[in-house]
């Protein structure tokens, strides 16, 4: 038997699958699909239909907008090889993109995480190769815009990381020949993986726009680069999706126990004459969470950036509760009128807490953020609001900032837009992001 026959049965016992090579792809492509079958998927399986036929396709019973996730099992990233099909019935937008993530340290791709990941498509028509830290993601390489005018692109992706650290990738639309290199670059921020997944974020009518197909892991990789002096000299690397929220240096940031305990969804800091200021945070978690009564800390920025609270007020029941209890995946939403909500927004009130000390947020813009009630507060989670942010930039009255992604960054200006919803607003329910 042939050394490269050999070596390519061992990666299938490894990794479950082996690599596809480009001669034998076409044929593929008309074929069945078992990959996807032999990974042992879990998360979100009720978002998605896996078939050999397909694939794994995005398949939201709910048909609304959203975000979904899959992840299988794996521990490799150094020396390693993916590759994977995408097919979407859309061009991709700043609201309909999909992430693959080549490792993770957590199966719950929709929480805060340490591992990599390639973006199809956002605010470009490209993919693009992240490094995500915490709630944190950093651009290290953009391809070309292979899908900009594409309603139905279809294309090929493949990754390598050597054992030097370099990650380069490869893409090749259906109707290409050839793999195109896109770019190569170092990073060894991350050395070791839990999990390789799919996150979609989509609108409710591309709940059903994403397949993802013939997943292949492989440990074949030829390390050809230098650390110490390479002849193709990688991408500097650039930022995106930063936060973009002044520090305190006063607060702790993101403390492992209180880390998305709860997150920032909705700000109506403009009210109409007959409606109420509110905000509304998310429990982003699987399970119920239940704290005592935190505080609402108001920030300006002056001239030089440097932000001063202005605002300090409990989020305490007025009922005098001690305990506030949100549902997983569930909201609660704290106004100083829980009437006037019910009567402008239309809504239940169920998930509403009216607040008797609930400050007035400044009009002009500013930065909002929940601590925990301590002689010592531990952040839980902040944003920025503005009239920059609304969809026109402009101030618009009794109309809401909502994020576009309950799950993704709070802090990140980009998540957020003005509210679709008739009334201004969605308070204490889900937000109206079509």
């Amino acid at each position: 038997m042939k050394f490269y026959q050999l070596f390519s049965m061992i990666c299938c016992l490894i990794f479950g699958s082996c690599a596809l090579n480009i001669e034998d792809e076409a044929k593929e492509e008309k074929g069945n699909d078992d990959s996807v079958n032999q990974l042992a998927w879990l998360g979100e399986t009720d978002k998605f239909t896996i078939t050999s036929k397909e694939g794994v396709r995005l398949d939201d019973p709910q048909e609304a907008a959203g975000t979904a996730y899959l992840a299988f099992p794996s521990s490799t990233v150094r020396n390693t090889r993916w590759e994977f099909g995408a097919k979407l019935t859309f061009n991709p937008s700043a609201n309909n993109y999909a992430r693959f993530y080549l490792t993770s340290s957590t199966a719950t791709l929709s929480n805060t995480l340490n591992g990599y990941y390639l973006q199809i498509g956002g605010a470009k028509d490209n993919v693009a190769l992240y490094r995500q830290n915490e709630n944190k993601s950093v651009l290290l390489a953009s391809g070309r815009e292979l899908m900009k005018g594409n309603n139905s692109p279809k294309l090929y992706i493949k990754v390598e990381c050597d054992d030097n650290g370099y990650w380069t990738f490869w893409t090749r639309l259906e109707s290409e020949n050839e793999y195109t290199k896109e770019k190569q670059i170092r990073d060894t921020s991350f050395q070791s993986s839990e999990y390789c997944g799919i996150y979609c974020v989509y609108t409710k009518s591309r709940c059903n726009g994403f397949t993802f197909h013939h997943i292949q892991l492989s440990g074949d990789v030829e390390t050809t680069t230098d650390p110490n002096g390479s002849e193709e000299v990688p991408d500097n690397p650039d930022t995106s999706d930063e936060p973009d929220t002044p520090e305190d240096p006063d607060i702790p940031s993101y403390p492992e126990n209180v880390r998305n305990l709860l997150v920032f969804n909705e700000v109506m800091y403009d009210n109409a004459t007959d409606g109420a200021e509110y905000i509304e945070l998310y429990n982003p978690s699987d399970q119920m969470v239940s704290i005592p009564p935190f505080k609402l800390l108001r920030y300006v920025a002056d001239e030089s950036g440097a932000t001063q609270t202005t605002t300090t007020a409990m989020l305490e029941p007025s009922d005098g509760s001690q305990v506030i209890n949100v549902p997983s995946h569930g909201y609660v939403c704290f106004t100083k009128s829980v009437s006037t909500l019910i009567k402008k927004h239309k809504v239940s009130g169920e998930t509403m807490i009216e607040t008797t000390k609930f400050p007035r947020i400044n009009n002009e813009g500013g930065y909002l953020a929940i601590v925990t009630n301590e002689e010592q507060p531990r952040l839980i989670d902040k944003c920025g609001y503005s009239d920059q942010i609304h969809a026109d930039k402009k101030r618009k009255q009794g109309v809401s900032l909502e994020k576009k992604s309950p799950e993704l960054a709070s802090a990140f200006s980009k998540n957020w837009t003005s509210s679709k919803n008739a009334t201004g607003g969605t308070p204490g329910i889900k937000n109206a992001q079509e």
